[in-house]
């Protein structure tokens, strides 16, 4: 892939997704949210637009709306994104829930605003996404303040198990689990005294190459910006122990001053090829041109990876050291043995309804998974 960028306006925190033959392109607008479609994924300047939610003027939840990410789950379209009160600034960020009436997710009319996330914690809130290790339990992760905390110092990836595409299990019965703090140098500015773990995304590549989530680590108003990976330790593990996940030490995806851009990669989402034998992933990321220039210029991009930069002793990715050539893949080198990784003949591309489109599963024919009750949640538990 050319890592140019592939509009022709700011697309911080892109989102997409490959579904109808076609891609379609999220990313954050302020105060509305558009669906954007493409037959190619690198080329959304003359895309087909749809405005499907875009609150009044000063009305509730009309500020601050980010990271809009598009989901199919049960067969029915969802769109999970941030939005505020108007004046009531960061303390005020929930997540929001829009669904659709139609299996085109074009279709503007279809779509409706549900509202706050229910069950979710009264506490800053942002970035969510949906995702499903098993194809049978869905979860939600989240970029968060603890609960009282206002001091905007400590903001973290949180995880807990949703009822419905609708409702989370109420706080005050599962307390959401802190997966992920920003405690590496890396991830840490203003002297140290403030990190940030946020844009989570869902990544579950074959053979066990990677599953987990990778993350945004340091603060997108600054060039230091980067993709962490989180890594679920075991297919078993449960999502809701903190003990389950494990952050790799190094970035998967940094820049470099000291070479031309783009600065500043983060927020990023993933498709993986659906070519038998090809094990490329594509990373859709947003970036600025030059040095230095907080959230002007944040452009989506495509850079093409491979399982070794997932591998945990991996070194990081150097998006700058992208050359103007289609077959580019990867940056930086792996100091570690490659690993070969071998993909079934007969393997297919499968979307499971529970997780979003952008992720492909190889997996058996096993029935998609139901939907929880509150009950037996508990049961389980």
């Amino acid at each position: 892939m050319s890592n140019k960028v592939i509009a022709h306006i700011d697309t911080p925190d892109p989102w997409m997704v490959q579904a109808n033959g076609v891609y379609y392109l999220t990313f954050t607008l302020a105060n509305r949210i558009e669906i954007w479609e493409s037959p190619l994924m690198e080329d959304f300047f003359n895309a087909r637009k749809a405005l499907v939610w875009q609150p009044e003027p000063g009305s509730r939840w009309a500020a601050d709306i980010w990271a809009p990410e598009l989901h199919l789950i049960k067969g029915v379209w969802y769109i999970y994104a941030t939005a505020s009160q108007p004046g009531v600034g960061n303390p005020g960020h929930r997540t929001i829930v829009l669904r659709s009436a139609s299996q085109d997710p074009m279709e503007e009319a279809a779509w409706e605003f549900i509202g706050p996330l229910k069950g979710m914690p009264e506490a800053f809130s942002i970035d969510a996404t949906v995702f499903s290790p098993n194809g049978e339990d869905l979860y939600i992760c989240w970029s968060g303040w603890p609960v009282g905390d206002n001091s905007d110092t400590k903001q973290d990836l949180y995880v807990t198990q949703m009822i419905s595409p609708e409702e989370v299990v109420d706080s005050s019965i599962l307390p959401p689990a802190c997966i992920a703090c920003a405690d590496l140098p890396w991830e840490r500015f203003d002297g140290g005294r403030r990190g940030i773990n946020e844009g989570p995304t869902w990544l579950n590549l074959p053979n066990g190459a990677f599953t987990g989530i990778v993350f945004s680590g340091h603060a997108s108003f600054t060039s230091e910006y980067k993709l962490g990976l989180l890594r679920l330790v075991a297919p078993n593990a449960d999502p809701l122990d903190p003990k389950s996940w494990e952050k790799r030490p190094v970035p998967l995806l940094m820049n470099d001053k000291s070479m031309p851009g783009p600065y500043a990669p983060g927020h990023a989402s993933f498709l993986l090829s659906s070519e038998p034998g090809d094990d490329k992933v594509f990373c859709i990321y947003h970036a600025t041109d030059n040095w230095g220039e907080g959230f002007a210029n944040r452009k989506a991009r495509v850079i093409v990876m491979g399982p070794e930069h997932f591998a945990p002793d991996a070194q990081p990715i150097c998006c700058s050291k992208a050359p103007d050539n289609p077959f580019w893949r990867g940056g930086a080198t792996v100091d570690s043995p490659q690993r070969t990784l071998s993909r079934r003949s007969t393997a297919r591309q499968k979307i499971d309804e529970f997780a979003n489109w952008s992720l492909f599963i190889l997996t058996s024919d096993a029935a998609i998974g139901r939907v929880l009750t509150s009950e037996s949640i508990m049961k389980r538990r």
